[in-house]
This record gives C-alpha cells, structure tokens and sequence, in this order.
C-alpha cells in the first residue's frame, strides 16, 4: 500500500501512517493521497492571498477572515504583493500566539504542535468511488482520529 503526498511538506508521523495503512488495507485500497499536512504561517498566507487574487471566496472562521481583510486592506492601498503577504504573516502568527491560540487553519501550527496532532487532508478523489465510504468508515472509528 502506498501512501503518495501531494503537499509542500512532506510529513506525516508513523502513527499516521499505520492508522491510514490499517483503514486503506482493510478496504483494499492500494494507493491514498495526502493532499495537505503541516502548512507555515508563510505558506498559508500565501495559499489565502491566491485564493484572494483568483476571486475565490474562500469561507473561513473568524480568525482566517481577519487575515483577509489585512489582505484586502492593503491591496485597496496598492501595497506590493510582498508587503501583504509579511503583514499576512504577522496577523497569523499574533493570533496564533494568542491563548487560546485562534487558528487561521488547522494545518496551520508549528512543528511543536505538528508533532504531537498530525493534520492532513486525504483526496477521495484519487480513491475508487466505491472505496471512499467504507475507507472514510474505517478512519472514523479509530478513537486517534479527530474528525474536522
């Protein structure tokens, strides 16, 4: 069973590993693709000021929506694209500081935190239609597993 991921960081715990190994084997599943794990402040704002420049309107919590309107504020002030992105950072990073921290993105914490939760987005689309359900089954009934 292989276990391809299709993301800028390529880390994903053993735990993680065995747990997603045991449900695809369980299922005869031969292949699962990890769309996304850890993302960096950087990367995330990076990910939101795309989304933000393609007319995407990407729905966030509170926390993710005030850094979109950093974003939007300072493209109304015709800021370079860097410069966005650096406040986008620190508007990340103070509310992840914050106690309790007010996440952006789930995925988005840092190694400290990543090591002891994986968070990792897994593409059905790459599965057989008839495997999503009874993988998606498997990975819910195992107590390790928080579902978001």
């Amino acid at each position: 069973m292989e276990i391809k991921i299709n993301a800028s960081i390529k880390k994903l715990g053993q735990k993680s590993i065995d747990i997603i190994t045991a449900a695809a084997e369980a299922v005869g599943l031969e292949r699962v693709v990890v769309t996304s794990t850890q993302r960096p402040p950087r990367a995330q704002a990076e990910v939101m000021l795309v989304n933000i420049e393609e007319n995407r309107n990407i729905r966030y919590k509170a926390p993710g929506e005030a850094v979109k309107d950093v974003a939007r504020k300072l493209r109304g002030e015709h800021k370079s694209r860097e410069e966005i992105l650096d406040a986008m950072v620190a508007k990340i990073k103070e509310l992840n500081a914050m106690k309790p921290a007010k996440r952006v993105s789930n995925h988005c914490v840092d190694d400290e935190e990543y090591e002891r939760l994986n968070v990792i987005d897994i593409s059905f689309w790459d599965m057989p239609e008839s495997k999503r359900i009874p993988f998606l089954s498997q990975m819910v009934a195992r107590k390790e597993v928080v579902k978001t």
